[in-house]
């Protein structure tokens, strides 16, 4: 039998409802659940073999595997596929011995130590986590994330030779599931995880099918989403396709939702206005919900965070991410303060970002580097040595699109590395200007359709050329005048402008 961990099902029978083990099992497989692991810790061993025949029954007819949690004595009476064994439990060597060479058997693993001992022991697969925080299972320690299970994962991948499979399990939804798989990617993206394992969000729901289904979706969409190494692009094709999402903008119009700071919640929906979007400038976590399945794109910005915000906050990105709706993260003086840099990597590590634009001080804090800091929403130093390696570090290690904005505007999707070299000086004289490219961004990209890159290129290099435009008008005289005029420019950016007029260059 094929061992297929695409979407991996762990029972709780401490969850049932009003549907029997045996029928919310059948369910599930029937929306997409490949492999079942039966954990029953609290039934007595007449109880639990009793049960583990009634499942077989149903996993054998659909020709899914089944699995005995922990049990050897109940999977040997009914002939199970296998067994899954916790680092508490049998060793996995005296385990293959009872079972024989042709069973199932997979491991609990959360260290790098603990995957080297799984693979040398002859594992067929890992379950790496707890990923996510979880009550069906206690744990000595506390999540690891996804970057944790990337960090498990690659080790596992390393010295197997690349031919382990593993699932991340504890906590994983229909909400996070294609974040899990996108970020936990090992090799810069190119190996993904063989699947997920879940426990209540399919056991726990009243629809087990419809459940099963909707995480195999969400699966779906993560072996479609950009993240880790992309395809090299060529200059020339980069430009002509930046002119094309531009024009395209115009026609769609679509809807921005921003969660920004109250400083310039006004001048952003002004610029996404400008430029061909319509913006919906709502933060109430109560509305997320139904806002979600109309808004194209979100942009968050930290810049004045509360707690009140950042429920709203949470609430929007996990609904966008269920829609595969792209997100622009402005990390706004993320570094400042422990609070902001503790919400802001609580959010890279709970949701799939496309685009993270920050000045050189965010984008350093987020690389772990000293060559820059924040003194409130600033940047101060003297500036890094060699910026295109930062944003190339920044856009590996959160699997998405980093922009770093400043004289230049630094952009990478950890394969291609560009520099914008539009804009103008005045941009730094006047509040919001940087939260005002984060709109950009993020107003492009649903014309981009599902190319964070070229939107993030597109969205920087309209609102840069809209700036050297207002900075030459003769009624522009300060910053004021300036920021009136900007507004109009956007407005008034053609697109024979913009292909004349923008300056890209390519570094990698």
């Amino acid at each position: 039998m094929k061992l297929d961990l695409t979407l991996y099902l762990v029972t709780d029978s401490g969850m049932l409802a009003d549907k029997p083990l045996p029928q919310v099992v059948d369910e599930a497989i029937r929306g997409g659940v490949t492999i079942v692991q039966l954990r029953e810790k609290s039934a007595d061993t007449s109880d639990f073999i009793a049960t583990a025949r009634q499942v077989q029954a149903v996993t054998r007819k659909a020709n899914v595997p089944l699995l005995i949690n922990d049990r050897l004595d109940v999977a040997l009476a009914i002939d199970a596929d296998g067994v899954h064994i916790g680092q508490d439990d049998i060793s996995l060597q005296d385990a293959r011995k009872l079972l024989g060479p042709d069973k199932i058997i997979g491991i609990s693993v959360r260290t790098c130590r603990e995957a080297e001992d799984a693979v040398a022991g002859g594992a067929d697969y890992l379950g790496i986590g707890t990923c996510y925080s979880t009550a069906t299972k206690d744990v000595k320690e506390g999540p690891q994330g996804p970057a944790g299970i990337r960090r498990v994962w690659e080790r596992a991948l390393e010295v197997s030779s690349n031919k382990i499979q593993a699932v991340a399990i504890g906590g994983i939804n229909k909400f996070n599931a294609a974040h899990v798989m996108n970020y936990s990617a090992a090799f810069d993206g190119q190996k993904p995880l063989s699947g997920i394992a879940v426990v209540s969000a399919i056991m726990a729901s009243p629809k087990p099918c419809q459940a099963a289904q909707e995480l195999r979706h969400q699966i779906s969409i993560s072996s479609s989403m950009p993240g880790g190494l992309m395809r090299h692009l060529q200059l020339d094709q980069v430009k002509q396709q930046a002119a094309e999402i531009f024009a395209k903008l115009k026609t769609t119009t679509p809807l921005v939702q921003h969660i920004t700071n109250t400083v310039v919640i006004n001048d952003c929906a002004n610029a996404c206005l400008a430029l061909g979007g319509s913006p919906v400038m709502s933060s109430e976590s109560q509305e997320q919900q139904d806002l979600s399945s109309a808004v194209n794109s979100l942009v968050i910005n930290t810049g004045t965070l509360t707690l009140e915000q950042l429920e709203g906050i949470c609430s929007a990105m996990k609904h966008a991410n269920l829609h595969n709706t792209p997100i622009t993260l402005d990390p706004v003086a993320i570094g400042a303060t422990k609070y902001r840099s503790q919400t802001v990597s609580q959010l890279l590590c709970d949701f799939r970002i496309s685009v993270i634009k920050g000045n050189a001080g965010e984008i350093g804090q987020l690389a772990g580097s000293d060559e820059m800091q924040m003194r409130g929403v600033d940047a101060v130093g003297s500036g890094f040595a060699y910026p295109e390696k930062v944003v190339r570090q920044v856009a590996l290690q959160h699997r998405c699109v980093v922009v770093m904005t400043g004289i230049e505007d630094y952009v990478s999707d950890g394969t291609n590395t560009f520099v914008v070299q539009n804009g103008h000086k005045m941009q730094g004289l006047i509040t919001g200007s940087g939260c005002m490219v984060g709109t950009a961004i993020g107003t492009f990209m649903h014309a981009a359709q599902n190319n964070p890159l070229l939107g993030a290129l597109t969205g920087l290099v309209a609102i840069n050329l809209a700036a050297e435009h207002a900075a030459e008008r003769p009624d522009v005289r300060g910053p004021g005048t300036f920021r009136a005029a900007f507004i109009d420019e956007m407005h008034n950016l053609s697109l024979d402008q913009f292909q004349a007029e923008m300056k890209i260059k390519q570094l990698y």
